[in-house]
């Protein structure tokens, strides 16, 4: 009688297992999202554009928070601001496909320091 329970457990432990294992992965897609490629590069730009309006010498010059760094960036992309806005409430709503977006994002920022360190340490060894 043990016995026979303890198969029963398993069995449905193994069924749960399996149709979670089989739960397509969540994705955003459709006309009313930025592909995710597109999604990438926006926020690399706007992480790059961060970067640059938080320096000393450009708050000097500019009024930082008078400015629209996102319309620029939306229009480079050819993005609707009510496209970017719906795409980033859908994956705040799945953090962990948001989290993923945001590691690719990581990736290609420090791809893009990497190349400029090379290029700054290329330039100082040609000038010694």
């Amino acid at each position: 009688m043990y016995l026979r329970r303890s198969y029963s457990g398993i069995f449905i432990l193994l069924l749960v297992l399996s149709f979670t294992a089989c739960k397509k992965k969540e994705s955003i897609t459709g006309k009313e999202f930025v592909e995710r490629e597109v999604l990438i590069g926006i926020l690399v730009d706007i992480h790059l554009m961060d970067g640059v309006t938080q320096d000393r010498k450009f708050s000097r010059i500019y009024e930082a928070d008078s400015l629209d760094i996102l319309t620029p960036i939306l229009d480079k992309h050819q993005v609707s601001r009510h496209m970017f806005d719906t795409t980033m409430y859908a994956y705040s709503r799945i953090p962990i496909l948001f989290d993923e977006v945001y590691n690719d994002v990581l990736i290609k920022l420090n791809v893009m320091l990497d190349e400029n360190n090379k290029e700054e340490a290329e330039e100082a060894s040609r000038a010694e």
